[in-house]
């Protein structure tokens, strides 16, 4: 083709030479021009690619963009992020095609609230089977202030960053041993009548227990006193006589609660097991049945003078 091309010049006249002299030039500069920004270009390409980013609670978008780092990815996508939020990437990390992009939305907020404060319990004493409230529980108030951390809206640290206390709590006071008013125990109930074993029919303090007639031949089981009727205990030394006791969670055939008062005393009496005059265990008169209740639950209401004449 150059030979062909040559030939064709060597044959032209001269004004037809200089025209093809003229075009030669011309294409020569114009291939240099193409070849030249050929070239530029193969430098300068960057390749694409298809990637998915998940921004926060977003869903997950599908994008075709440069393969470049994530920071300027993110750039190209007019994507901002705040100084709290996290990325799944390291920023300088370059894309590959079928990445994951993660952004996490992260924001703080304070919250301020008024919880309780729960009161204590203080024991005195020890190893004793009464036991006695001194002084009620009582719950406080705080308020306190938190750091609240979410990510993609949900709550992910608690911080707390300050404290008020408004109202103290009151410290439950319970001591064991002793007899009170509000005194509580568990224990044994058992009956008695006037006819048991070494039972003379009348009590420790002179209250006349008898197997036919009752207490104080009242034909029932209870000593009256102070306008109220009671049935007759007898109990440990160490609760005097005349002390009024809330009865409960027995198997007597009698009200679910019932009040006694101390009027006797046993050998076999001791400690939490308490006795209570039921009429006879013979052939006399009963006034209610039911027989031992285990874990019977014991409440002084009000402690007596311990005066074996306190009835009369």
């Amino acid at each position: 083709m150059l030979k062909k091309a040559k030939e064709i010049v060597v044959s032209a006249n001269s004004r037809t030479k200089g025209i093809l002299a003229v075009a030669c030039v011309y294409v020569v500069v114009m291939l240099a021009t193409v070849t030249s920004g050929a070239v530029n270009q193969i430098k300068n390409f960057i390749p694409t690619v298809d990637i998915k980013l998940k921004d926060g609670i977003q869903e997950e978008k599908d994008y075709l963009v440069k393969q470049d780092t994530v920071s300027n990815v993110l750039n190209e996508l007019n994507i901002e992020l705040d100084k709290n939020d996290t990325l799944n990437k390291d920023k300088e990390e370059v894309v590959q095609q079928n990445d994951l992009i993660k952004i996490t939305r992260v924001e703080t907020k304070t919250k301020t609230q008024i919880e309780t404060l729960e009161y204590s319990t203080v024991t005195k004493g020890s190893g004793s089977w009464t036991k006695t409230i001194e002084q009620e529980g009582k719950n406080g108030k705080v308020k306190r202030t938190y750091l609240l951390t979410y990510a993609n809206g949900k709550e992910t640290n608690k911080k707390l960053i300050k404290e008020e206390i408004i109202e103290k709590p009151i410290d439950k006071v319970i001591r064991y041993g002793g007899v009170s008013d509000g005194t509580t125990f568990t224990g044994r109930l058992t009956t008695y009548g006037g006819d048991c074993r070494g039972c003379g029919g009348t009590s420790s303090t002179g209250i006349k227990l008898s197997p036919k007639t009752g207490v104080n031949n009242s034909n029932s089981p209870y000593l009256y006193y102070k306008g109220r009727k009671y049935y007759c205990l007898a109990a440990d030394r160490s609760i005097p006589f005349g002390t009024v006791i809330r009865i409960s969670n027995h198997n007597l055939n009698t009200d679910g609660t019932i009040y006694g008062i101390v009027v006797d005393r046993g050998g076999a009496i001791k400690g939490n097991k308490v006795d209570i005059f039921k009429g006879s265990e013979g052939s006399g008169k009963s006034y209610f049945g039911g027989g031992t209740s285990y874990n019977t639950k014991f409440e002084v209401v009000s402690v007596g003078s311990g005066n074996a004449n306190f009835w009369r």
